[in-house]
């Protein structure tokens, strides 16, 4: 049974979401009628297409978007604008402050959220990057730092700021398979470690199977929840397990029913 059957209230909380926009002068429905629960230390990922909605979904979660209709609640208390309790590593590269070192873009984000000082805020950044084993690179700036290391930089970000719930959205997908797969593995150890709560948006099967511990699948446009499975395949080496392959496939079947034409 999914969880959102529950009647109990939950950490986070999607409740009959309807996300819509304007384009062109047309309103746009990229969600309708979308929920789900998550609870803490859950790493729940939303699986579908392109176009089904599930950035949408995230920038609504960090506060970025209104809901047309329905509600988003964190610890009871509804969403209404972004906030420190939930940080945000997107798809994007340029996503640091390119005049600020790595250190210096972790420091930034913790000064601000914590209103500690400089030097307190470098001395919580240095632990943090070491944490996503950058701490060789702190005076590195963006420019100077590959895909894969501006991405920790962000996550490091992320995890200094000891948000409720980080939100990524596709945060591996521009990097090569071997660096994706290394940060996917980079992930989880840092999961173990802290058991934060994760909103990991992907179309990716394999990685939604690799990365969850729940997975809530959308369809095509407009978004809807197709179904919500849970997953038990967390260790890093889950990828050759013969589960991996038999949940990859029911996964698939139940995306690509009636739609086999649709490429994910």
């Amino acid at each position: 049974m999914s969880r959102q059957d529950s009647s109990e209230s939950s950490f986070l909380e999607i409740k009959n979401l309807t996300l819509q926009y304007k384009t062109s002068g047309y309103l746009v429905t990229a969600t309708n009628n979308v929920s789900f629960k998550v609870e803490k230390s859950d790493r729940l990922v939303l699986l579908g297409p392109s176009g089904c909605g599930k950035s949408t979904i995230l920038k609504a979660i960090g506060g970025f978007i209104r809901p047309s209709r329905g509600s988003i609640t964190l610890n009871g208390a509804e969403v209404k604008k972004p906030g420190f309790d939930r940080a945000v590593v997107f798809q994007e590269f340029d996503q640091l402050l390119p005049w600020k070192s790595a250190l210096g873009n972790v420091a930034f984000a913790i000064k601000a959220a914590k209103k500690v000082s400089k030097e307190e805020a470098e001395v919580e950044a240095r632990v943090f990057l070491k944490k996503v084993n950058l701490q060789k690179f702190e005076n590195s700036y963006p420019h100077a730092l590959s895909g894969g290391m501006k991405q920790r930089v962000a996550i490091a970000r992320c995890l200094a700021l000891k948000s409720k719930v980080i939100l990524m959205d596709e945060p591996f997908a521009s990097l090569d398979a071997l660096t994706r797969q290394k940060m996917q593995e980079e992930l989880l150890e840092l999961w173990n470690e802290t058991k934060f709560t994760l909103v990991f948006v992907t179309h990716s099967i394999d990685e939604a199977i690799t990365l969850g511990t729940r997975i809530v699948m959308l369809s095509p446009h407009p978004g809807e929840v197709i179904e919500e499975i849970d997953v038990d395949l967390s260790s890093l080496d889950s990828r050759y397990h013969p589960e991996f392959a038999e949940l990859k496939e029911r996964i698939s079947r139940i995306l690509f029913k009636d739609q086999l034409d649709y490429v994910i």
